[in-house]
């Protein structure tokens, strides 16, 4: 089959690799009708984690929208023919990290996740034309007939991050809210903050087009790279802060800037990947202004992945409004470059095997 294999950074190359097969009893084999490439993803195309991939061999991506081709024995849920979607990381759904709503620290699968390189399982990715799956009836989900290939691809990783990083902010209508972050999963924290909150969320970024979208999905842009921005906070909100901040930037330094624009007594809902080991935080800024920190960057989709679905077939989302750019796989070397340089109006690709 094909997939996308990484090579070194910022280089990766659609080539032919074995197909996956039945390994355990528990596992099913998908086809690939959809995937796409995660902001997270870009951490290992942009060769910040070398010690967690194999050049040459790790398969990338982690969202998808699949057919279900074959099964284990033991496999009770599906059969073969079923529209399917799995979260990103494996979990098995009885250990006791997945009964207390920790699927991604599932015991069993020891935090799997899939095209996450070998630090992770070393699982083949959804940017292939066939992924194994392990530990299927533990965490892989069939599709509702409602909703697309297109929109089932968010139910693996950007929607249910979204839905766990604004459920934890706990907004009420008089929150002033602000977004960290414009790219795909901050333009849906976006979408679902503006459900709630009076005032329009302010949006902060420095990519002029995610800000123009931002203003275009509701939000208040603000680019951070103009002026001090801690202090135009403050001037937006009468001298006091915000009370909720969304953060899906990701960086040590959009973590920094989230405590410094929240009002004494305001929550942090974290739902960015941060890498840094040794990022300096004031403890005494977490500490003197009361903050409420909920981290939720290595998320637990697979526990929202009902509730997004649901917010999707109500109809008060859309996640392919982030779409961009629709690519078929040879397409992904390409592609990935562009996200990665933040090629003007690129926000998400969905790709097409």
């Amino acid at each position: 089959m094909r997939a996308a294999v990484y090579h070194g950074p910022k280089h990766v190359e659609v080539e032919e690799v074995p197909d996956p097969r039945i390994e355990e009893p528990t596992d099913v084999i998908v086809k690939t009708r959809a995937a796409s490439m995660c902001g997270s993803d870009l951490y290992l195309y942009q060769g910040e984690v070398p010690d967690m991939v194999t050049p040459g061999h790790t398969t990338l991506g982690h969202e998808i929208a699949a057919e279900v081709v074959e099964m284990g024995a033991d496999v009770r849920r599906f059969s073969v023919g079923d529209r399917v979607t799995f979260p990103y990381s494996v979990s098995c759904g009885s250990c006791f990290f997945c009964r207390h709503g920790q699927t991604a620290h599932c015991a069993t699968s020891q935090k799997a996740i899939y095209g996450y390189g070998v630090a992770f399982g070393d699982l083949g990715g959804s940017q292939a034309e066939y992924v194994r799956v392990p530990l299927a009836d533990g965490h892989l989900e069939k599709i509702p007939e409602s909703i697309s290939d297109d929109q089932a691809v968010f139910l693996s990783c950007n929607l249910p991050a979204a839905v766990i990083a604004v459920d934890a902010a706990d907004l009420s209508p008089e929150d002033r809210v602000a977004i960290v972050g414009a790219g795909p999963t901050g333009l849906l924290a976006l979408q679902l903050a503006t459900r709630v909150a009076e005032k329009p969320p302010i949006v902060l970024d420095r990519v002029g087009y995610r800000l123009e979208r931002a203003r275009e999905l509701g939000g208040d842009p603000m680019n951070i790279d103009e002026g001090d921005v801690v202090a135009r906070v403050q001037e937006a909100t009468d001298g006091l802060g915000v009370d909720k901040v969304i953060e899906f930037a990701g960086r040590g330094d959009a973590f920094t800037l989230a405590t410094q624009i929240l009002r004494p007594g305001g929550t942090l809902a974290g739902g960015g990947v941060y890498l840094e080991q040794d990022h300096p935080v004031s403890l005494f800024t977490l500490y003197f202004n009361n903050l409420q920190l909920s981290l939720n960057g290595f998320a637990n989709a697979h526990t929202a992945m009902a509730e997004a679905a649901q917010l999707v077939e109500d109809g008060v989302i859309d996640p392919t409004s982030v779409i961009s750019h629709r690519v078929g796989l040879e397409d992904v070397p390409a592609a990935a470059r562009s996200f990665s340089e933040r090629e003007d109006g690129f926000f998400k690709m969905l790709i097409r095997p």
